[in-house]
């Protein structure tokens, strides 16, 4: 079988495969590492670039296109209306899910605190800008509306973490769109669609590269990894996190059966490249362009759908975050001894919702996150360092692991959206 027959997602996972070899093999010698830092790691690290790159643009088109293209705004409210239903459904699922596994299952109930504690002792430095940049108290109750209107779009433009700005410049330039005759709005329309076709273009470019990349950056992976005794100390932990998040894909894929009539293997395996790029790139906004590809190519969502729900769904929506956010807030609970009554099960349920939402255009959004959630309900600010550091000792293959569920969000909402509207082929 020639190589340009194999499907993408096999010649990823041969990828994979290939990276894991270089990386135990470079760890065998003492320069090993070194090696690997300076000479494969950059291909990683170029591909996410890449990725990263096309983020912003990508967004602007196909969002605008995607609106433009419907013939007035009782058509984009339908998809909006539904799209934001649906996201806010799959993430309230998602904590209230969050919260009966870490109540049942009390991951941190017999874990030593002094243990946990030397063990993050490498972490706690670095916490204290985490904390700050949540900056919880001085924000009011309507400081989310603010920050979304930027005072200088092109800044905004210029800046990935800015997503949610970006998104609320283009419907609100796309809308504006929709209210002039479309005779005045033509040519605009034009060179909106032919960019975009020129942004797709670059996206199978760029996955041309994808395998060969995604070797680079588990190799690099594997051989920076020093701290294994992190991820065991704090194993109860991950394996309920990791559960639960198994439990969301079957949540998804349970709504495509019954809600859109399809089968568990056309939606697992028409998401599975975007899947293994989520999984190597730890970024929903850097994996968009392949989701959006999946979407459309493999699950028959058509383009109008598509390029709405998928970048607002990498902005707002995260399910497996919000599912961290509440086993994540109520174990270092348990571990550090900090009694949650009823409604304050009930706060983080209010909490890790909107600022799931919220979060989404800073950086580091799931530690952030982390801090909301604890201050909402009470926790003691001079422990908020050692909990941080707890979650974060081993967060980098939870969080792997989080972004995939997280397009897989994505995508199924995206399936949902186009069933209600009948624009699933």
């Amino acid at each position: 079988m020639k190589l340009k027959k194999i499907a993408l997602h096999w010649k990823i996972l041969l990828g994979m495969l290939l990276g894991v070899i270089i990386g135990l093999v470079a760890i065998q010698f003492s320069g090993g590492q070194t090696f690997v830092t300076n000479w494969i790691k950059p291909l990683g690290q170029i591909f996410i670039s890449l990725l990263k790159l096309i983020a912003v643009p990508l967004v602007i088109v196909s969002l605008s296109k995607g609106i433009t293209d419907f013939k007035d705004l009782s058509d984009l409210s339908k998809i909006g209306g539904r799209t934001i239903g649906f996201y806010l459904f799959t993430t309230v699922l998602a904590v209230v899910l969050g919260l009966f596994l870490v109540n049942t299952f009390s991951p941190g109930s017999n874990v030593n605190p002094e243990a946990l504690i030397n063990l993050s002792e490498g972490f706690t430095a670095s916490m204290s800008d985490k904390i700050a940049a949540a900056d919880v108290g001085t924000k009011g109750p309507l400081s989310f509306f603010v920050e979304l209107v930027p005072q200088n779009m092109f800044n905004a433009f210029t800046n990935n973490a800015s997503m949610l700005q970006v998104i609320f410049v283009t419907i609100f330039f796309s809308v504006c769109m929709l209210l002039i005759p479309s005779k005045q709005t033509k040519p605009v329309k034009k060179f909106v669609d032919a960019v975009n076709s020129i942004m797709l273009k670059m996206v199978d470019v760029i996955m041309l590269t994808a395998p060969y990349a995604v070797a680079a950056l588990i190799a690099t992976l594997i051989a920076e990894t020093t701290n294994a005794e992190l991820f065991i100390a704090l194993l109860k932990y991950a394996t309920l996190l990791l559960f639960g998040m198994l439990l969301l894909i079957g949540v998804y894929v349970l709504l495509i059966m019954l809600y859109a009539k399809k089968s568990p293997k056309y939606f697992l395996k028409g998401i599975l490249p975007a899947q293994l790029t989520a999984l190597t790139t730890s970024s929903s906004m850097a994996t968009l362009p392949v989701t959006m590809k999946c979407v459309e190519e493999n699950l028959g969502v058509e383009q109008e759908i598509s390029s709405f729900v998928c970048p607002v769904g990498a902005t707002i929506n995260m399910d497996a975050t919000s599912l961290m956010q509440a086993i994540a807030a109520v174990f270092v609970c348990q571990v550090l001894g900090h009694d949650l009554t009823l409604t304050d099960q009930l706060t983080i349920v209010l909490t890790a919702t909107l600022a799931s939402i919220g979060a989404a255009a800073t950086p580091s959004a799931g530690i952030i996150m982390l801090v909301i959630v604890l201050e909402s309900v009470g926790f003691p600010s001079d422990k908020l360092a050692i909990a941080l550091a707890m979650i974060m000792s081993v967060d980098r293959p939870l969080d792997m692991a989080r972004t995939v569920v997280n397009i897989s969000g994505d995508s199924c909402v995206s399936v949902l959206v186009a069933k209600s509207l009948k624009k699933l082929k």
